[in-house]
């Protein structure tokens, strides 16, 4: 090959390399150029969705100041019509005198006789753990024979079963007394519990004869000073116990029931027929030894007792 060949093939080489060299330049180009297309699109979509976000943020404080401002006003308004309101009642209440409330009454105002003779010997019966109607009406029919009174410690839980016998005790006279709602052990429940076995009791017996009890048997005779503390009547118990809930026995009642005395009060229980059948007896017996037969209130008020709330008393002597 001569030189001027090889010159040649030079030339058209070269030429072919800048050739190349400018379409790899072209192509870089036109990747750049789209590049800063699509990133000045986007910047430009991004300007786009602030502008309607920012739009729609002031829209919204807008509409919620309106609302606030809405409320405002009608809260304002509210106020003032209540204003106005309590105002009005005011002025009717004091054209309007208040009714006239009716003292609650007393058991005493019933069982409490003013009329007995103190110096004639006294006795107290007492009854347990009712009322049961076959065995408390049967009691009842003895005592209302011989005019005789007597006291029913009832358990609050049984009265709402029998309110026509209850009735029928309070009509002649007889003193009801709480035994506590549920025959509770005061000594082993809480201060919480005590009170509302008291109040329990009460509440059943004014809705049922009208007035609140004024004496408390503890169930067992159990008193301590967390009793003493919470029952706010005196705490009845007993000098003289009949056992009837033991023997069952009519005889045997009416046995331990002979060492009676003026000032006594007997325990018994109203749920056996043999305890109606015993008090059939002892009531003329009693009555023929000239003893008058009274509820425990007027046993302590004949006997010039003093009772107080939660102190335990055993017998009117």
């Amino acid at each position: 090959m001569s030189l001027q060949e090889d010159s040649k093939k030079v030339e058209k080489e070269m030429g072919k390399s800048l050739r190349e060299r400018a379409e790899k330049s072209r192509l870089v180009r036109q990747k750049e150029l789209r590049n800063h297309m699509l990133l000045l699109g986007m910047g430009l979509a991004l300007i786009v969705i602030m502008v309607v976000v920012v739009s729609k943020v002031v829209s919204l404080h807008s509409s919620n100041n309106s609302d606030v401002a809405v409320a405002n006003d009608s809260e304002k308004q509210s106020a003032a019509k209540d204003k106005n309101q309590q105002q009005e009642d005011k002025e009717e209440a004091a054209k309007t005198p208040e009714p006239t409330k009716e003292p609650q009454a007393e058991g005493t105002d019933k069982w409490l006789r003013k009329d007995l003779d103190s110096k004639k010997p006294m006795v107290a019966l007492t009854f347990d753990d009712g009322p049961y109607a076959p065995v408390t009406e049967k009691i009842l029919a003895t005592l209302k024979k011989y005019d005789a009174k007597a006291t029913f410690f009832c358990v609050g839980n049984r009265v709402p079963g029998y309110p026509d016998v209850v009735k029928q005790a309070y009509g002649q006279g007889c003193q009801l007394a709480s035994h506590t709602y549920e025959h509770k052990i005061l000594t082993s429940v809480k201060k919480k519990q005590i009170i509302w076995q008291v109040k329990k009791t009460d509440s059943t017996f004014e809705e049922i004869i009208g007035c609140h009890t004024t004496a408390l048997r503890p169930p067992g005779g159990a008193v301590n000073d967390k009793v003493k503390e919470n029952v706010k009547v005196p705490l009845v118990c007993w000098n003289v116990d009949s056992e009837d809930w033991k023997s069952r026995n009519t005889p045997k009642i009416l046995q331990r029931c002979q060492s009676i005395g003026d000032g006594d009060i007997v325990l018994m229980h109203d749920l056996y027929p043999t305890t109606a059948k015993a008090v059939a007896k002892l009531v003329p017996q009693l009555i023929k030894k000239g003893f008058q037969l009274v509820t425990v209130d007027e046993l302590f008020y004949y006997k010039d007792i003093k009772t107080e709330g939660g102190s335990v008393y055993f017998s009117g002597k």
